[in-house]
């Protein structure tokens, strides 16, 4: 292994409450038997859990504590591999769990292989689609149940694009800003509606979504559900308590929530073949691409609301 290369690795860090900064990473002198060396090409910002982690806005369970590693959507070129390691090789290309760093020792059992002909930014969103699959799997709708999903933010984006996949044929999708709305019917929503298209009250949906994080959709969800319907919470709750509403007693729905993905392995295997099959315009989502050394100006701009891109592709030299 290069120790120029690893003296010189750097990790992005919030350092406190909206404060990055780029720091010294000292990687390993040498690997262990089934790691791999990755170099960074290309990340992400998953702004929905990145954003709130930067300006301490987070709801979330203890002390925060500092500095804490950004980011978790990686695709990296391996630089070396462990003596055990016989899956992967040098110059392969793969996605992996880390965050915004320009070098990283990894275990291969957190590498995902992306083969030729998917674009980074595809690869990316192995990772999100997974998460968002094991809640579809939760709830596990059938083809001909009509389903409702909250938010047309990544997450909820990403569920309208596994339950078309997945087959289930009727999605509704609540949204409001206009071109979140156009991406939504693109990957194959029924109807993309705005929050006061939906009545006060219905049995219109078996099985619902909610990826908002926002309490009054949730409530809406709720009203709208038929008796005994089943709701996977997905959004990961940074914003707002979502409350149960009297329709959840009345109607005895049942509320699940779901987190991290269920096999990415085997997701992944699944997910490439998918959009290889059947190309959906997924990379819409990245709505805007910042080079790595942009990234702290970038969380500012963010934080402030000067910009509101769904996702956020970062390129590294």
């Amino acid at each position: 292994m290069d120790d120029k290369k690893i003296l010189h690795a750097k990790g992005l860090y919030v350092t406190a409450p909206n404060e990055l900064q780029w720091l010294d990473e000292v990687l390993p002198s040498s690997l262990g038997p089934t790691d791999v060396l990755l170099q960074t090409r290309t990340g992400s910002i998953s702004i929905g859990s990145e954003l709130p982690l930067y300006t301490a806005s987070a709801r979330a369970v203890g002390i925060t504590h500092y500095p804490r590693m950004t980011g978790y959507e990686s695709v990296g070129i391996v630089l070396a591999c462990g003596e055990q390691v016989s899956q992967l090789h040098v110059g392969d290309r793969v996605v992996a769990f880390y965050g915004h760093c320009t070098h990283r020792v990894v275990p291969v059992a957190q590498v995902l292989a992306v083969p030729e002909g998917i674009s980074d930014a595809l690869a990316l969103l192995t990772i999100l689609t997974c998460d968002v699959a094991k809640g579809v799997r939760k709830v596990a709708p059938k083809s001909e149940e009509p389903v409702l999903v909250t938010g047309g933010g990544a997450i909820g984006l990403l569920t309208v694009f596994i339950l078309r996949a997945y087959g289930v044929a009727s999605v509704d999708v609540v949204e409001v800003r206009p071109e979140r709305v156009a991406l939504a019917l693109k990957l194959g929503a029924r109807r993309a509606l705005l929050p006061q298209d939906l009545p006060a009250a219905s049995e219109s949906y078996v099985a619902a979504f909610e990826c908002s994080s926002r309490n009054a959709a949730f409530e809406c969800m709720q009203n709208n559900m038929r008796p005994h319907g089943r709701i996977c919470v997905l959004a990961d709750g940074n914003y707002e308590p979502l409350l149960l509403a009297p329709a959840f007693h009345a109607k005895e729905l049942q509320v699940v929530g779901s987190s991290d993905g269920w096999d990415y392995h085997a997701h992944a295997a699944w997910y490439f073949q998918e959009i290889q099959r059947h190309p959906a315009p997924l990379a819409e989502l990245f709505q805007l691409e910042v080079r790595h050394d942009e990234l702290i100006a970038t969380f500012a701009r963010l934080s402030q609301g000067s910009i509101r891109p769904i996702k956020v592709l970062v390129r590294y030299r």
